[in-house]
């Protein structure tokens, strides 16, 4: 690691050490500003807003497990500021307060001006105050007397600090506020301090909860105190992909949170992932000393072993990976924020009666997503039932779903059967390619739908039912039902909630997701885990997937049946990813700029600027494809495939 007087400091970092009267001067004028012109807010106006119980234990549930790990660090800090007047309390990242520590002789009044739970200190509600700017500029603050906004909080002084947990998401505030204080601002300096070093030592008391069943690294310029004092944390999957750090780490490296998610240990510090985990199992105690590649920067780092170790995001049982809840959509949305987008509002709509449609081209895991909101679901214990309206013929799809009685029909079962409606029954019904049931069929099922029950088919007794319903398919269906063979009154009864899964091509941790799936492939298969040679993968990287997913899995698994040695060759992959056949490509639009890698170039002139362009900025970067892809707007896996197609090959990589 660098002395620190050879470092340069982030602005930030910067800020944290010594923040400049100008800095703060500017970001409180800011906030006043947007307090009148944004906000309409009137200074003389407004009393503290303190919510009642039951919508404070709304906000309280999603922090439980951080409010465990906070409330000690929360009363260390109390102990040291009680005596001089301070209150403590932590908030949300709607600015709700959560948690308060306080004197119980000064309770009352600090209930009045709104330091309690419950206290909603926003921007919007209060003005300029510590907790709305930490919120909004996401720096610990001090707001002192006359600073704030409104004139009920000026004789307030108020320090506050935000917690990030590892994925870079704003979770809570950590405040300390005081109704008497000196007037010279200087006086708050050291709270301040000690409000920040608390906030970061709750961040990385909860990253290291978040990550418990992954490696982690801590890391430190110092190698004597690394037993004691952690300033970088690094967490890693089971394919040894970075899914989280800490804020200390990207200060004293200088690198962005985007540079390195996702980023594999090899590309990170240069050392093979296998090679890490043997250190870790034979000398746990010893610390490491690393070379950060992209900058050449060292330091010493203590790896901790994972409590449960991670098979490929899931649980091997007689060689098939098993999915805990909630892991199988874990796995699904890999290091893609829009997957992740998708998961957290599958999530938040689990379990209250909304419909939910999947949209998506053929391959991109529909089915798979569905699966994975059952088994995070209350009705996990019941049937998932799937039903391919595409895959049946219109003749039979009436009796598949609805079910029938004895005698319906010739050919009929003699004591009749249950639909797929009424098995689901209690549990999830999937319905993939809704968009391709016929008309007549839709209307029926938009009568079970509002009235929960069903009538199989020559039955004369309705059936009541009680299910989750998501529907899936790569249709748009208002167009459908502008066309006529769709209704639209089941339309909007079918999506409550929209998801749309990207293609894989479209993801930017395709790289991760190959490694995710090979470890899959591998444990399926019982087979030993497998690497890909650096050909292998540009070349998956480079690829168009028309299959999505689906193909993915299946060029891995030929593959891993064809290698020797554990490392998956060029040959080994299939002829059309290789080039030796052309691909079949789907009618769908491959990309939204009309340009594919794997497709043949019109012409030069197309060729050449593209190329040259991609080229530059690779050397400018150093061939560091990160940093490349940030300077052109690209996502990496996007780099890559550009690199494939143009035969664009890292000087390091030419044999």
């Amino acid at each position: 690691m660098m002395p620190a007087h050879n470092r340069q400091m982030t602005p930030l970092q910067d800020f944290r050490v010594n923040a400049s009267i100008a800095s703060v001067e500017n970001i409180l004028a800011r906030s006043r500003q947007r307090s009148i012109e944004i906000h309409r807010l009137d200074p003389a106006s407004g009393q503290a807003r303190v919510l009642t119980a039951s919508a404070i234990r709304e906000h309280r549930e999603p922090l439980e497990s951080l409010l465990s790990v906070a409330r000690s660090g929360m009363q260390t800090l109390y102990q040291q500021i009680r005596d001089v007047g301070y209150v403590v309390l932590l908030t949300d990242a709607h600015g709700v307060a959560v948690e308060f520590i306080t004197n119980p002789s000064i309770e009352r009044e600090a209930r009045r001006a709104g330091l309690a739970e419950g206290g909603c200190w926003t921007e919007d509600q209060e003005g300029t105050c510590a907790v709305g700017l930490a919120l909004i500029d996401k720096l610990p603050m001090t707001v002192h007397h006359l600073e704030h906004f409104r004139d009920t909080n000026r004789s307030l002084t108020c320090s506050a600090s935000p917690i990030f947990a590892g994925d870079g998401s704003l979770i809570a505030v950590l405040d300390a506020s005081a109704l008497e204080s000196p007037d010279d601002r200087r006086s708050q300096h050291l709270i301040l301090k000690m409000v920040d070093a608390t906030s970061r030592m709750i961040g990385d008391a909860y990253f290291l909860r978040q990550y418990q069943n992954q490696l982690v690294l801590r890391t430190s310029g110092r190698r004597d105190f690394l037993e004691i004092t952690t300033d970088g944390l690094l967490a890693f999957d089971a394919g040894g992909h970075v899914i989280g750090v800490n804020q200390q780490f990207q200060y004293d490296y200088g690198q962005s949170r985007d540079s390195l998610m996702g980023l594999h240990v090899q590309e990170l510090f240069g050392v093979n992932y296998q090679s890490l985990i043997a250190t870790v199992d034979k000398n746990p105690l010893d610390p490491m000393q690393l070379r950060l590649m992209k900058t050449g920067s060292q330091c010493f780092a203590l790896a901790r072993a994972p409590r449960r170790a991670p098979v490929a995001h899931g649980v091997r049982t007689r060689g098939v990976i098993q999915s805990p809840p909630e892991s199988r959509l874990t796995a699904l949305a890999g290091f893609d924020a829009k997957m992740h987008a998708n998961v957290q509002k599958a999530l938040r709509v689990m379990d209250k009666g909304v419909a939910v449609l999947l949209q998506g081209e053929s391959g991109t895991g529909k089915e798979e997503f569905a699966k994975g909101m059952h088994e995070a679901s209350q009705r996990a214990g019941a049937p998932f039932v799937a039903l391919n309206c595409s895959a049946i013929p219109e003749t039979l799809i009436e009796s598949e779903l609805f079910g029938y009685s004895e005698g319906a029909f010739t050919g009929a079962r003699t004591k009749g059967a249950k639909g797929k409606i009424v098995q689901a029954h209690h549990g999830t019904l999937f319905l993939d390619e809704i968009g391709d049931m016929p008309l007549a069929l839709q209307s029926r099922l938009l009568r079970v739908l509002a009235e929960r029950e069903v009538v199989p088919l020559g039955a004369e007794r309705a059936t009541g039912v009680d299910f989750q319903v998501i529907c899936a398919t790569h249709h748009d269906l208002l167009k459908l039902v502008e066309t006529g063979r769709f209704r639209l009154d089941l339309c909007y009864r079918l999506n409550g909630l929209t998801l749309t899964l990207p293609a894989l091509r479209e993801r930017t941790d395709l790289s991760a997701l190959i490694d995710i799936i090979l470890a899959q492939e591998a444990a399926a298969a019982l087979a030993s885990p497998a690497d890909l040679s650096a050909d292998a993968r540009t070349l998956l990287l480079g690829y168009s997937w028309p299959g999505n997913i689906r193909q993915l899995k299946n060029a891995l698994r030929s593959a891993l049946a064809l290698c020797e040695g554990g490392l998956i060759q060029v040959e080994h992959l299939p002829e059309e990813i290789t080039g030796s056949v052309p691909p079949v490509f789907p009618p769908q639009k491959l990309f939204s700029t009309g340009w594919s890698p794997a497709a043949p170039i019109a012409n030069e002139t197309r060729q050449v600027p593209e190329e040259a362009a991609l080229v530059q900025a690779l050397k400018e970067h150093n061939w560091n494809i990160s940093d490349a892809a940030r300077s052109l707007n690209l996502n990496r896996s996007t780099v890559y495939r550009r690199m494939a197609a143009h035969k664009i090959v890292q000087p390091n990589k030419l044999q």
